[in-house]
């Protein structure tokens, strides 16, 4: 049994990257917004706080100076997780209000373009 290859694979990688890198903002409105949010849980804002704390203190697990590449992007890395964290623990109801919010903030920000 022969599998058949997909002639298309890559473009569709390509743009589900697209895809990610088009949210990231959006990804860091809803982040910094729970982050102001009284309804999300301390430890779930502590996480985030912890992160930036590592980022912009001297000690890494994998020093910036000796592996620049490798240290950057360790850095973020948790920095991602970290957010991610933050968006699971915090309560969904929470989350989909301030999705709502953004998406509707684009939609009269980008009326022009549509």
């Amino acid at each position: 049994m022969v599998k058949e290859k997909d002639p298309n694979r890559r473009l569709k990688r390509q743009q589900d990257f697209a895809r990610i890198i088009f949210h990231i903002p959006n990804f860091i409105k809803l982040s910094l917004r729970l982050l102001k949010d009284k309804r999300v849980p301390f430890y779930a804002k502590l996480l985030v706080y912890g992160a930036i704390v590592y980022i912009l203190s001297p000690f890494d697990l994998i020093p910036d100076f000796l592996l620049p590449f490798l240290g950057f992007l360790e850095d973020i890395i948790i920095a991602v997780l970290c957010f991610m964290a933050l968006v699971r623990l915090s309560p969904p109801e929470v989350v989909e209000e301030h999705v709502k919010a953004i998406d509707i903030e684009n939609k009269q920000r980008y009326r022009f373009f549509r």
